[in-house]
């Protein structure tokens, strides 16, 4: 079961990618980013930083659409492969280092990535289109040990490749709400975007006024106010898998306290928690992907 945080590095040549991915990760309860770079060049330096200062890299995010150079993730790949960890210092001279795990990322199937399934540390590969929000619940399960993929993925692969009873594929193409478009576009400015209320007025065109109600109405309508009462399970909406309900009971139950003190207590600063904290646990429910176990 996954308790701690994932510290993540990033290697992704898109600077806009790059970011986007960067605040997904920073946004969710579970992942820490460490470090985030551009190059092959940047990576080596990046891991000699991290490893003075003996920080831990528990996954490298790799996005795979390959630049003009064909060789770019191969070198990425030997990198990872060559560089000390923080706790080499101290390992027996026996034991040989072990490479921090790669979980690829791309817009399309590249046929070229599946070669890299059969490394050891290769711990996943997951389509931009198909995973889109659910990146920290990506990274997080592949931390975990199992073998994420999307379904487009899944189509790449021979059958022996997709190991029973460790292969997740996610899909986060599906909502928890049957949300309208309108909706849907609210729910991504408050809960992804984390908009002020005057903010998600100005572009929605609204009044601020409304915007309040506006907000109200998406807790509902993703059952995230059923679940703060009891009257709906977690796992109703978040599904039982272990890695997932360690950290939302802990969430949900620091969401009831504040609830609790909010209702007693006429301070500002009570309040304002109670607002961010609802809004992070509605910021994980609309990353929730579709969990499917390969048996």
């Amino acid at each position: 079961m996954v308790t701690k945080i994932t510290n993540v590095l990033i290697v992704e040549s898109d600077l806009y990618a790059r970011n986007w991915e960067e605040m997904l990760l920073r946004r969710d309860w579970r992942t820490r980013v460490v470090q985030q770079v551009g190059s092959p060049a940047d990576l080596a330096q990046a891991l000699a930083d991290l490893c003075q200062h003996r920080e831990k890299v528990d996954l490298v995010l790799i996005g795979a659409d390959l630049p003009c150079d064909e060789h770019w993730l191969d070198e990425v790949l030997e990198i990872l492969d060559a560089c000390p960890s923080p706790e080499d210092a101290s390992r027996p001279a026996q034991k040989k280092y072990a490479p921090p795990a790669f979980l690829l990322l791309s817009t399309r199937p590249a046929f070229q990535a599946s070669r890299f399934f059969e490394r050891v540390n290769f711990v996943g590969y997951i389509l931009k289109d198909e995973i889109r929000h659910a990146m920290a619940w990506a990274v997080t399960l592949a931390a975990n040990g199992q073998l994420v993929i999307t379904p487009g993925v899944g189509r790449l692969l021979a059958p022996d490749q997709l190991v029973p009873g460790r292969t997740l594929v996610l899909d986060g193409r599906t909502t928890v709400a049957a949300f309208s478009q309108h909706d849907a576009e609210a729910a991504r400015l408050s809960f992804m975007f984390s908009m002020e209320r005057s903010e998600l007025a100005d572009e929605l065109g609204i009044s601020e006024e409304y915007s309040y109600g506006l907000v109200s109405s998406l807790y509902e309508k993703m059952g995230l106010n059923d679940i703060l009462s009891g009257e709906a399970s977690a796992e109703q909406y978040f599904g039982d898998h272990p890695a997932v309900q360690v950290h939302l009971r802990k969430a949900i139950d620091t969401l009831r306290k504040v609830n609790a003190q909010a209702n007693k207590a006429k301070s500002k600063t009570v309040k304002l928690k109670k607002v961010r904290e609802k809004e992070s646990l509605a910021f994980h429910l609309l990353t929730l992907p579709e969990i499917e176990e390969i048996h």
